[in-house]
């Protein structure tokens, strides 16, 4: 037998008001007569909020809205009734089930009704109860919002309840007279601010609802003025309380003069709404606040889906961070592989066994000499040493078989050679494979540790959004703003990609996906960068034919990158070194490795495949920032024009692919629009003498990149009497405000 033990602590004190403004409002509502709204409201609320709360409320606001003592003996009875089904139902849990519930509260209604009828008309007590069963369906939605706290969004059914509810209120604030003051109007007015601060929908079905209870219980035409005051203020929501209040205020004045209220009752009228419009305008904004956000339905689903797109991007993040854990740990056992050192003495012992059981002078030999030598020659021989140049005493003196051994010496010699030779390419072809898992596990870290971390939503940039497409005339329903992007929910007749650039300044559509089945399209938006990119590149052959210079400009999300490579020579081989470097460089700065470890990269791929050399520029541009990392690999100057300067930026380093690890020269320098980097390959540095070409490419006035890349162009090519000595590169770059 289960016991349960209720107290008012197991309940929230904004349960325990919302429960008692219920009760009261609903006992002071009157109907033609007829007042049975408070007795369905105490019942429905009495299996959700403490009984011995709301208990001596009902009973009190029975008899003192009425002052007919019969009526405590009404409201005594529903208490007794709903506390011997609350105390029965602690004992036998049938009785605590719902039917249980609804059945004594229908029976709790029909005793009143039958108690009522000692008292009044027999017609009237029984339309009393006819009715108090009606209102009791709506109360039960109400009251089970107020037990689960209105933590879910409300369903068509609830809806309809909270508008019943609220017209009940309506009838109990057109009784709320004192004199000639309409307080009832007061509160209502009070009501809907309060409503419009939750959102529009509440507003206009809360104060539809509550002029009709106005309308049925005092004067159609103040409740039309009610109700259109109401409307106008929830139209402009948006503007500040106290704006708000005024045009509502207004609107109503205007409203009752043109309904033909009397100028006396719209004095008294106004002087109401106005004094509730200043109490709500003096309210705290943490109080507004918290209400607004405590009814914010779609705030709780938003909260939903942002911890949704958290929690997807942890676990990918996790992942992340796990394969970056398996590279690691495969690179790690990589670098532990090393070259197995021979044992001497099981090496000598095997050489050994070959000759000696077969001499006749074995028995002749001292063995510890014996052992020492065939230990040390095969020592000497499987490390790829001259045998005979450090052949041990034992063999030129002792032994009978020293051609033959030194003849078998000479082949572990020869064969231990291949084999260094093949270990030493194993050994650099595994230390580019180490480099590029580290590598791949940095990227993998980084991503994993970047995908792990909450993001961060921001509400006030997604309002901004919203209030732009609306003012577009695109329908928004939903903006989520990050950090990186933002993802808006748009009607797919409006979903334009243009239209939506238009709209929202500062922005670019990045991806569109419209839907037509749905009748709403997701569009993916990014910050546009405050820079672009114009560049330009000019050249010519040594044979007249393929250039061993190759060059990439490529766009890599905020960052341009690029690059210039100078193969070995020129013709077909140089250019085919060159494009290996490049084709390598944007493949690794693609994927999102680090400068330096794409730089490494492709050095020791480079060294692997053979002699392929290539001096190279690269330069990556943050087309945010203005920012532009260089790094120069064994080629020449590289130089920024200024209005009025050239900037030269050199460095010294062998090119790539020359030595197994690289170290390149690297500057950081903030690129300003107007401002021109100029590389060029050493076909043109060459040309010029001294200072000649700084200086040269200082008196350009040009800021077009091709004119100026054609002009050192041709400058080079007449210090040489337009017969190139090498493959001649030259390439511009600027940036410029978007």
């Amino acid at each position: 037998m289960r016991k349960r033990v209720l107290s008012v602590r197991s309940y929230r004190p904004h349960e325990l008001l919302c429960a008692a403004v219920l009760v009261v409002v609903c006992c002071g509502s009157r109907l033609y007569g007829l007042s049975p709204f408070g007795t369905p409201m105490f019942l429905a609320l009495a299996p959700f909020v403490f009984i011995g709360f709301t208990a001596p409320i009902y009973i009190a606001c029975s008899f003192l809205f009425t002052f007919e003592l019969w009526r405590l003996y009404l409201s005594g009875a529903v208490v007794l009734i709903a506390a011997i089904r609350w105390f029965v139902g602690l004992h036998v849990p049938r009785f605590d089930r719902e039917i249980a519930k609804i059945l004594f509260s229908v029976g709790a209604i029909a005793i009143e009704s039958a108690l009522a009828a000692l008292f009044r008309p027999v017609v009237e007590a029984v339309l009393s109860g006819a009715l108090s069963l009606v209102f009791y369906y709506f109360a039960r939605y109400v009251a089970v919002n107020v037990g689960r706290r209105f933590s879910f969004r409300l369903s068509v059914i609830e809806c309809g309840g909270v508008c019943v509810t609220l017209f009940v209120a309506g009838l109990t604030f057109a009784r709320a007279t004192v004199s000639s003051f309409e307080i009832g109007l007061a509160l209502a007015f009070f009501c809907a601010l309060f409503m419009c601060v939750i959102g529009s929908k509440a507003a206009l079905g809360g104060g539809i609802s509550i002029g009709l209870g106005l309308a049925v219980g005092s004067n159609l035409n103040i409740a039309i003025a009610y109700v259109g005051g109401v409307a106008v203020a929830c139209a402009f929501r948006s503007l500040p309380r106290v704006m708000m209040t005024l045009i509502g205020v207004g609107v109503f004045s205007a409203l009752s003069v043109v309904f033909g209220v009397t100028a006396v009752q719209i004095g008294w009228n106004a002087l109401m709404v106005t004094a509730s419009g200043l109490l709500f305008c003096i309210l705290p904004r943490r109080a507004v606040k918290a209400v607004c956000d405590y009814f914010d339905f779609d705030g709780a689903s938003r909260l939903a889906v942002r911890h949704y797109i958290n929690r997807t991007r942890l676990d990918a993040g996790n992942k992340m961070l796990l394969l970056s854990s398996v590279f690691d740990e495969t690179a790690r056992l990589m670098s532990a592989f090393g070259t197995v050192e021979p044992d001497g003495d099981a090496l000598g012992a095997a050489i050994c066994d070959k000759f000696c059981p077969y001499c006749p002078h074995l028995n002749m030999c001292d063995e510890g000499k014996r052992t020492a030598a065939f230990k040390s020659i095969a020592e000497c021989a499987y490390a790829g040493k001259s045998v005979i140049a450090e052949l041990p005493e034992f063999f030129t003196t002792d032994c009978l078989k020293t051609a033959d051994i030194i003849a078998m010496s000479v082949t572990i010699t020869d064969s231990a050679r291949e084999r260094q030779v093949r270990q030493e390419s194993d050994r650099k072809a595994r230390e580019a494979v180490v480099e590029r898992l580290v590598a791949v596990k940095d990227v993998l870290w980084e991503l994993g540790t970047s995908e792990a971390a909450p993001v961060g939503f921001d509400r006030e940039e997604e309002n901004r959004i919203k209030s732009a497409l609306f003012g577009y005339g695109i329908e928004c329903a939903e903006v989520f703003a990050t950090g990186e992007k933002i993802t808006a929910v748009v009607r797919s007749a409006a979903a334009d990609a243009d239209k939506l650039t238009r709209a929202l300044k500062g922005f670019c559509v990045d991806t569109l996906d419209k839907s037509s089945a749905s009748g709403w399209s997701i569009a993916e938006l990014k910050r546009k960068a405050p820079f672009e990119a114009v560049y330009a590149r000019a050249g010519v052959s040594k044979s007249g034919g393929v250039s061993g210079d190759s060059y990439a400009f490529r766009k890599i999300g905020d960052k341009f990158l690029v690059a210039l490579a100078d193969g070995m020579g020129y013709g077909v081989g140089a250019a085919a070194d060159s494009a290996a470097a490049i084709e390598l460089i944007e493949c690794f700065y693609r994927a999102g490795f680090k400068s330096d470890s794409a730089l490494s990269g492709v050095n020791k791929f480079l060294k692997v495949g053979g002699e392929s050399f290539s001096a190279a520029d690269v330069a990556v541009c943050d087309l945010q920032t203005g920012r532009v990392d260089i790094y120069k690999i064994g080629a020449p100057a590289c130089y920024i024009k200024t209005h009025d300067t050239v900037l030269n930026i050199e460095g010294k380093s062998l090119p790539i692919g020359m030595l197994d690890e690289m170290r390149p020269f690297s500057t950081s320098k903030m690129l300003r629009p107007g401002q021109m980097l100029i590389i060029v390959s050493d076909g043109v540095s060459d040309c010029f003498s001294g200072d000649a070409l700084p200086e040269y490419i200082n008196n350009i006035t040009v800021h077009n990149p091709k004119t100026a890349a054609e002009s050192i162009l041709s400058r080079a090519l007449a210090l040489v009497g337009n017969t190139p000595r090498d493959d001649m590169t030259v390439i511009a770059f600027r940036l410029y405000e978007t």
